[in-house]
Parts: C-alpha cells; sequence; structure tokens
C-alpha cells in the first residue's frame, strides 16, 4: 500500500495488470517494476514539476498526482516501453497515461479520485512520444522530473 506525505492510501489505475511488465532501459538503477516507480515519484513530485496552472494550488502532502501526467506517462514510456494516449477532460485539458501490454496505466489518476472526478480511458488518442516534449515547459518539467528520480535513487 502507497501513502502520501500526509500518511493518506494512494494508488494508481491499472496497478493489477503491471505483473510481467519489464524495463527496456538500463537507465534508473533501482526502478525495476512499475510499482517501484510510482513508490519513487511520490517522493520526486512536487509543484515544480506540476502542470503551469496547476501549480498555484498543488498540495504535494495530500495529492502530489495533480499535473504531473504529461511528464510522468514520458517517463513511464521511456523505462518501460508502451504507447502514450491523450484524452479530453470535461471542462477543457487533457489527460495523459501510457499504454503497456494491451493494459491502461495511469500513475496520475489518483488526482481524478481525490476530487471525485470520473474519468474514462477511452476513446483516447496515441500520441507520439516526441509529442510531449514538444513544449518547452513540459520539456523542462520533464527534465526536473527525471533528475529529482535520479537523486532520489542515488540517495535512497
Amino acid at each position: 500500500m502507497f501513502k502520501t506525505k500526509s500518511g493518506r492510501p494512494i494508488t494508481y489505475y491499472g496497478k493489477e495488470y503491471t505483473k510481467g511488465i519489464t524495463k527496456i532501459t538500463s537507465d534508473f538503477e533501482g526502478i525495476d517494476t512499475v510499482d517501484k516507480l510510482f513508490e519513487k515519484l511520490l517522493d520526486c513530485w512536487c509543484e515544480s514539476t506540476a502542470y503551469p496552472d496547476c501549480q498555484e494550488n498543488y498540495d504535494n502532502e495530500e495529492n502530489p498526482t495533480f499535473g504531473q501526467c504529461a511528464i510522468t506517462a514520458t517517463l513511464v514510456h521511456d523505462i518501460f516501453g508502451g504507447t502514450i494516449h491523450k484524452i479530453f477532460l470535461d471542462g477543457g485539458g487533457t489527460h495523459y497515461f501510457n499504454k503497456i501490454n494491451n493494459k491502461y496505466i495511469d500513475l496520475t489518476s489518483n488526482q481524478f479520485l481525490y476530487y471525485s472526478f470520473p474519468i474514462e480511458y477511452e476513446p483516447n488518442q496515441e500520441v507520439e512520444r516526441e509529442y510531449c516534449g514538444k513544449n518547452q515547459n513540459t520539456l523542462q518539467r520533464f527534465n526536473l522530473l527525471v533528475d529529482l528520480l535520479k537523486k532520489e535513487l542515488n540517495n535512497g
């Protein structure tokens, strides 16, 4: 069971499908499962890695996944492969997640559960990995998340 810094139980969508997912890179020594990545990201996600429109209301203690979807989906893709998908949310905005071994995995799904905001994973649009790095701010936040994860792995 995972917990936020405040002690609130937290998990992610598709956790039951992650057995058998294997790492495709030699980077990120110490990350060998999706669960291990999620555990480490709970210590790495921060206001600075959140989507700019989410930063003002970001609460790392209670809702660390808030505004972290694009950079997290990119990181999951880089470590475990699969594809990146996006959906359009009611009220505007987009949400990114992964599909690995024909199953959806969404490490940032809890941001919606926290606010009792229902989300449907289909229909969705598959996007190229490069698409997630086209926006300069997203690329900077992704690079910061990678740096924070590497520091966490070296210290932990």
